[in-house]
């Protein structure tokens, strides 16, 4: 019985922190969304001029460009609750994935801290 209150405390929270970041607000989820987005578009930026020499790694520019310009687009376009239906959605469908991802997650993280 406490973990379903714990879990409603979650659910809770997240809600209210998304209903809290209005678009074009000043949340700290927008700002960090923001300096992400904008770094990406600045490495596509960079990248896209040496896209147009010759030769094959002028080939992986391109693409690379693309690919952090199409990723700079998609952090602009993340919010919250999108985030939180990807992550349901995803654990509903693949469970013992998610869970595999998670522990080796945990384990990454546990890691860090503990050599701090």
């Amino acid at each position: 019985m406490e973990q379903s209150n714990t879990l409603e405390d979650i659910r809770s929270s997240a809600v209210s922190y998304d209903n809290r970041s209005e678009p074009g607000g000043n949340s700290a989820f927008d700002t960090i969304k923001v300096k992400v987005a904008q770094g990406l578009k600045s490495a596509a930026a960079t990248l896209r001029p040496k896209s147009l020499q010759s030769g094959e790694p002028s080939e992986f520019a391109g693409q690379t460009a693309r690919w952090l310009d199409n990723a700079g687009g998609y952090v602009e376009e993340l919010s919250v609750s999108k985030v939180k239906n990807d992550i349901q959605r995803q654990m509903r469908t693949n469970p013992g994935r998610s869970l595999l991802i998670a522990g080796a997650v945990g384990l990454v993280v546990g890691s860090l801290f503990r050599r701090r």
